[in-house]
């Protein structure tokens, strides 16, 4: 008698409750964004997106779209962001895989509840007037996981 696979996280749970919708992004850290974005175009079709500066001009976020899935590439502008410090230790590649949520403060709440430790305990200010929060990469497999609620249209 074969067993029916749980349901992932997320899966049937009625928006508002905290359950991931979808994969956001996936980002990744470099020291200079436009190179990258150069490659992606030209060597798989990429079409680059909007560009922000976050963190007060501290990082600067360039995001490319590749089919259904959009990269958010992380280039730091000041030597004490944590993303500069990221590349200092780990050197370029993955930095986090951002999953859209609809209730961010109730995905936290959920998450913490299930031991999972938060490095942001509220919702901030993220790209495109999103509010986001961490998830420490030591209880998630060693991925840092960035949890994004989208800015709600009026």
């Amino acid at each position: 008698m074969s067993e029916r696979p749980p349901k992932p996280y997320g899966a049937g749970t009625p928006h508002g409750t905290g359950g991931v919708r979808a994969l956001s992004h996936v980002a990744i850290a470099v020291r200079e964004a436009d190179p990258l974005v150069e490659t992606l175009v030209a060597a798989l079709g990429a079409r680059r997106g909007d560009e922000e500066l976050l963190d007060d001009g501290g990082l600067r976020v360039v995001f490319v779209h590749l089919g259904p899935l959009t990269l958010e590439l992380l280039e730091p502008r000041r030597a004490d962001h944590t993303v500069a410090r990221f590349l200092e230790s780990r050197g370029p590649g993955l930095h986090h895989v951002s999953l859209e949520v609809d209730d961010l403060p109730g995905s936290l709440a959920r998450v913490k509840a299930a031991g999972v430790r938060l490095i942001d305990e509220a919702p901030r200010p993220g790209a495109h007037g999103s509010q986001v929060a961490f998830l420490h990469p030591k209880s998630l497999g060693g991925v840092l996981v960035e949890l994004c609620e989208a800015r709600r249209e009026p």
